[in-house]
């Protein structure tokens, strides 16, 4: 039987948490700092490039077969429909993003990433603001040596609200 790409992503992305769940519930050592950081820059570079409307940075963050559910949006497969996503609404409104993460971990090539987040974007044509805020989850699997997104899940969620931690309004 012959899989179509977003079964193959679904397939992909259940067995990658199922593994990275299973593995940190058998009692993993725990991270060393590094890598703990490590991953939490990753996380970090996510938000500058969209900040910045870097869309080609933003691309370099990805696999090829990414997963990409956004809340109140339908998933994406592949980094072709990212790309696609994102080139339209790059460059229209100043966006700054503010995270807070609340678990990070990495067992060997695969890492993952929850956090909480707060993005307030200003349309540069009409001035309205936009708010979002909500949790997020960064799958991450080693690639050449370095962390990609293999999936990135949003979703709003009722203990994520306004105003942000930092104050941003």
């Amino acid at each position: 039987m012959m899989l179509t790409k977003p079964q193959q992503a679904r397939g992909f992305l259940a067995l990658g948490l199922s593994t990275v769940l299973a593995i940190t519930a058998i009692s993993a050592p725990a991270q060393p700092d590094a890598e703990a950081n490590a991953i939490e820059a990753e996380g970090g570079k996510w938000a500058r490039y969209y900040e910045n409307e870097d869309l080609q940075g933003l691309m370099t963050l990805y696999v090829d077969d990414v997963v990409v559910a956004l809340h109140g949006q339908p998933a994406l497969y592949g980094k072709e429909a990212v790309r696609a996503y994102f080139a339209q609404r790059l460059g229209k409104a100043e966006s700054t993003f503010e995270l807070e993460y609340e678990v990070r971990e990495t067992q060997g090539d695969i890492a993952y990433i929850i956090s909480k987040y707060w993005l307030k974007a200003t349309d540069k044509a009409t001035g309205a603001v936009y708010r979002d805020a909500g949790r997020s989850l960064l799958v991450y699997k080693k690639e050449d040596g370095q962390w990609k997104i293999a999936a990135d899940i949003d979703q709003a969620t009722p203990d994520v609200t306004w105003p942000a931690p930092s104050g941003l309004e």
